[in-house]
């Protein structure tokens, strides 16, 4: 009896698959950026990019080595990367264009990209912005799917492809569109998560899902990550992080079991800056108990001549 309950206080404590801690390790994995965002991983090169908004570079962490290369870009504010496919090759793209503020790829035949309205100081124009699909053979016309938006930000399939969950900031709402994967259409708009009904600080960011379909969210200017139900609309879990701005999240590592972080500095004032000395650093969060999907990688056979 008594050898009983120990091994049941073991596999409580320890679990049976191993142990997981019960408070995650958040780690600074490069500090000194201005407003880093748009965190991409790349299965093939088990390597991290993100891109640094403000100071015109995209920044490549090679997860074997731990090394950390820089690439200046200096044509102007850089908004997004991702990986374009043809055949085995690799095109990294760099959308340069100030208000472009989204771009994911839902599968190898289509993209969504969003706009936003003008941005003057911490002020946006809202009802400016356009969430449109792009494919290699409408790129220079590509197809309107939601308007008007504000911010087109964080954006996330359930892995049926049966639902869209779509942030456009200023709201403070993740919502949730039926999605038909055939026609790439949405439909039936609500709102699964409101962060004012739930008291959570700041305004939602990027946003990714787990194989569970849990949704991770940014909350920028709530200087956390937090964790929602994506049937509930429930508020699961808060990992604090040491910047108030934080922008975007993305699962990478061997397998998939760390939550990359891109935060910002942007704004901040000397006083500001002396309590977040970390703001503007990727961090890395691991230990959730929780992983992702593999990113797809959109197939463009012109995306040389593009």
């Amino acid at each position: 009896m008594f050898s009983t309950i120990i091994v049941l206080f073991t596999l409580l404590i320890f679990g049976i698959n191993g142990y997981t801690p019960a408070t995650p390790l958040i780690k600074n994995m490069y500090r000194g950026g201005i407003h880093f965002e748009g965190p991409h991983w790349t299965q093939s090169e088990n390597a991290l990019y993100w891109v640094d908004i403000t100071g015109q570079r995209v920044h490549r962490l090679d997860a074997d080595s731990g090394n950390i290369t820089t690439r200046e870009i200096g044509y102007g504010p850089v908004s997004w990367e991702k990986s374009l496919t043809k055949k085995k090759r690799v095109i990294y793209v760099f959308l340069i264009q100030r208000y472009i503020s989204l771009f994911y790829i839902f599968n190898s035949l289509s993209l969504q990209t969003g706009t936003m309205g003008k941005e003057v100081g911490n002020e946006v124009d809202l009802d400016q912005g356009t969430l449109y699909m792009l494919d290699q053979y409408n790129y220079l016309n590509p197809m309107e799917k939601l308007r008007p938006v504000s911010i087109s930000n964080g954006i996330a399939w359930t892995s049926d492809n049966k639902f869209m969950f779509y942030i456009d900031s200023p709201t403070r709402n993740i919502d949730v569109f039926d999605f038909d994967a055939e026609q790439g259409t949405i439909r039936n708009r609500r709102t699964l998560f409101s962060f004012k009904a739930n008291n959570v600080t700041g305004v939602p960011d990027g946003m990714t899902i787990d194989s569970d379909g849990n949704l991770w969210v940014a909350c920028f200017n709530g200087g956390k990550v937090i964790k929602i139900d994506s049937r509930a609309g429930k508020l699961i879990e808060q990992h604090t992080l040491p910047a108030k701005k934080v922008t975007s999240v993305m699962w990478g590592g061997h397998d998939l079991s760390t939550l990359f972080v891109t935060t910002s500095r942007v704004g901040l004032s000397t006083a500001e800056l002396g309590l977040q000395p970390e703001a503007g650093s990727l961090f890395a969060i691991q230990g959730t108990g929780s992983k992702g999907l593999v990113e797809n990688q959109f197939v463009f056979d012109d995306a040389a001549n593009y």
